[in-house]
C-alpha cells in the first residue's frame, strides 16, 4: 500500500468506527490506528476500552478533546516502550506525540472539547461535526507517523515498475 491508501484506510475505518458502529471519538481512533499500524497488537476487545473514558474530552467532561488523547494512546501502541528503562523508545513517543499535538493545534486551534463543540455551535454545526473530525485527526496522526517514520508497516513510496527490457 501507498502512504496515501494508509492514510484514507485509517480515516475510513475511523469514520466508519464513529458512525456505524457506535464507537465514540477516542475509541473509533485508537481502534483504526491499532488495526493499521500494530496488527499484531490488535484485540478487539482491548483496545475500544483502553479508550473508553477518554471520550468527549475525559468522559463526557468536556475537556481534552478525545480525538487527541486517542491519538495519544495510538501513538503508545505504535511507538511506546515495551519496557521500562527504554528511553530510547521513549523519547520516539514523545517526539511523535509532540508533532502530532503541534499539528492538531495548528489544524483545530483547540485541544478543549468545549471550545470546539462551542465553535462549532457557533457556527452552526451540530455536534456529529465530531465524526468528521475524528476521521480527518486519524488521517493526520496516520500521515505523521508515516512522516516521522515510527511504524511496522512496508509502505510503497511509489509504485513499482518492471525492470527495463535488455
Amino acid at each position: 500500500m501507498t502512504k496515501d491508501e494508509i492514510i484514507a484506510q485509517v480515516g475510513q475505518l475511523a469514520e466508519r468506527y464513529y458512525q456505524e458502529d457506535q464507537y465514540s471519538c477516542a475509541e473509533a481512533m485508537l481502534k483504526a490506528i491499532a488495526e493499521v499500524f500494530t496488527p499484531d497488537l490488535y484485540d478487539p476487545r482491548l483496545i475500544p476500552r483502553l479508550a473508553t473514558p477518554f471520550n468527549g474530552g475525559f468522559a463526557e467532561l468536556k475537556s481534552t478533546c478525545g480525538v487527541l488523547t486517542g491519538g495519544l494512546l495510538s501513538i503508545g501502541l505504535v511507538a511506546g516502550r515495551d519496557q521500562p528503562g527504554d528511553e530510547d523508545a521513549k523519547e520516539e513517543a514523545y517526539t511523535l506525540a509532540q508533532i502530532y499535538h503541534q499539528r492538531f493545534m495548528a489544524r483545530t486551534g483547540s485541544d478543549s472539547c468545549a471550545t470546539l463543540l462551542e465553535r462549532w455551535k457557533e457556527q452552526g454545526i451540530q455536534k456529529t461535526l465530531c465524526k468528521r473530525h475524528t476521521k480527518e485527526m486519524s488521517e493526520l496522526l496516520a500521515q505523521t507517523i508515516l512522516q516521522v517514520g515510527f511504524h511496522q508497516l512496508l509502505v510503497d513510496e511509489e509504485p513499482k515498475q518492471a525492470p527495463p527490457h535488455a
